[in-house]
C-alpha cells in the first residue's frame, strides 16, 4: 500500500491486489478478495475519503467481483474506473467513501 494524492487534505491509499505467482486462480481471488474488504474496511474506520484498488486488466474476474461486492455489501461507496494516466485502462479501480 502507497500513499498517492491528495483529497481534500488526505493522501489516497493504493492498493495493488496483485500475487505472486504460485496460488490457484481459485486461492488467488479469496485471497485477493480478503485483503480488498480489509483494507476498504480499514479505509473506512480510518475516515478517508477514497482508495484506489490495482487489479489488473486480464479478463476482468477480480474487477467484477471487486464491483459486486461493492454495490451489494458497500452502500456507502461509490466506485469507478481510477485515472488511466496515473493506473492505465482499466487496471485500477477509483472507491469514493462518503461520510
Amino acid at each position: 500500500m502507497t500513499p498517492d494524492r491528495h483529497s481534500a487534505g488526505r493522501q489516497t491509499r493504493v492498493v495493488d491486489l496483485h500475487l505472486k505467482p504460485g496460488y490457484s486462480k481459485a486461492d488467488a481471488l479469496d485471497r485477493q478478495l480478503a485483503r480488498f474488504r480489509g483494507e476498504l474496511d480499514s479505509a473506512i474506520r480510518a475516515g478517508a475519503g477514497e482508495i484506489v484498488f490495482i487489479h489488473g486488466v486480464g479478463a476482468g474476474i477480480l474487477k467484477n467481483e471487486l464491483n459486486n461486492i461493492l454495490l451489494s455489501e458497500y452502500p456507502s461507496c461509490t466506485f469507478q474506473d481510477a485515472p488511466f494516466a496515473r493506473f492505465g485502462v482499466y487496471g485500477a479501480t477509483l472507491v469514493v467513501i462518503k461520510k
